[in-house]
């Protein structure tokens, strides 16, 4: 009888050994699968969206060409909905300012704006950069007031700018009485944007090439410029073949009068008598005694 309630003991105990062990297996189980349907179910609760990612990789401060980007449809959250772009042509011509990896989500914030610390931007709106683009930069121009409408200037508007050198004459050439050294002035750059200004010092739009004669110009320090505004609806092209300016040509083509040596021969002259005052409209002049 004892050995019997011995054995009934022992197989009591191991029944509840293994009840508990498949306790906690059907736990297990049920969190793993009750955790799988949730992470299910937020996943197929995401917005997908159409949005442009690379179809490859881009370096940092190229510009991206067509076969750069794609679009795709990609699940969108609060991680990464932000700055998105539907539509390549509004990032064709554009630069990163970071390499951005193949499949990688090109985002607004990836691209460099020369507005940031600037405050303005050399490409127009709706302009790209290509191989066959201008090659514009922003170079700065000293005009004093006088010389830029009053100071009347501000950025957003477009001038034509006219530069004022000296002609330096060799000797040889003085002494046959027909050239001099003397300033030359003629309209030399047209239609120029004003992209911002801070005091006399005007930033425009230019190619680099004109850049570079500015640059040298102002380096040179035997020139000035001077800026007149132009009507913003005016977009043509002066022909400036047959202008420019000198003294002496103003002199010729307005008749302006030569001043002479008085007296003639440049001799000793007597002392002229005064002037008499001009009668005053309405009176009648003083009789003579």
């Amino acid at each position: 009888m004892e050995m019997e309630y011995k054995d009934s003991n022992r197989r009591g105990r191991y029944i509840i050994v293994i009840g508990l062990v498949l306790a906690i297996a059907a736990g297990g189980a049920a969190f793993f699968l009750i955790n799988a349907a949730q992470q299910s179910a937020g996943q197929g609760s995401l917005q997908k969206a159409k949005v442009v990612v690379a179809a490859r990789a881009i370096p940092a401060r190229k510009p991206i060409e067509p076969e750069d980007v794609v679009v795709r449809e990609v699940p969108l959250d609060a991680t990464n909905g932000q700055g998105v772009v539907s539509k390549t042509s509004d990032l064709v011509g554009k630069v990163l300012a970071v390499t951005v990896l193949k499949d990688q989500l090109v985002t607004t914030n990836l691209i460099a704006s020369s507005t940031a610390t600037t405050g303005f931007s050399i490409l127009q709106p709706n302009e790209t950069v290509g191989p066959d683009s201008e090659a514009w930069r922003a170079v700065s121009l000293t005009i004093p007031p006088p010389q830029a409408v009053g100071g009347l200037l501000a950025a957003g508007e477009t001038v034509d700018i006219f530069v004022t050198a000296t002609v330096n004459v060799p000797e040889a050439l003085v002494t046959k009485g027909k050239y001099y050294t003397d300033r030359s002035t003629k309209i030399t750059y047209q239609n120029v944007l004003i992209l911002a200004r801070s005091g006399d010092f005007y930033i425009v739009r230019a190619s680099v090439a004109v850049a570079e004669e500015i640059s040298h110009l102002q380096a040179g320090g035997n020139a000035t410029f001077s800026a007149v505004l132009r009507p913003a609806e005016d977009v043509r092209t002066v022909d400036a073949s047959r202008l420019g300016a000198t003294t002496n040509l103003i002199i010729t083509k307005y008749g302006l009068p030569i001043p002479e040596t008085y007296p003639a021969g440049g001799g000793a002259f007597s002392t002229l008598p005064p002037i008499q005052p001009t009668p005053t409209p309405g009176t009648s002049p003083s009789p003579k005694p």
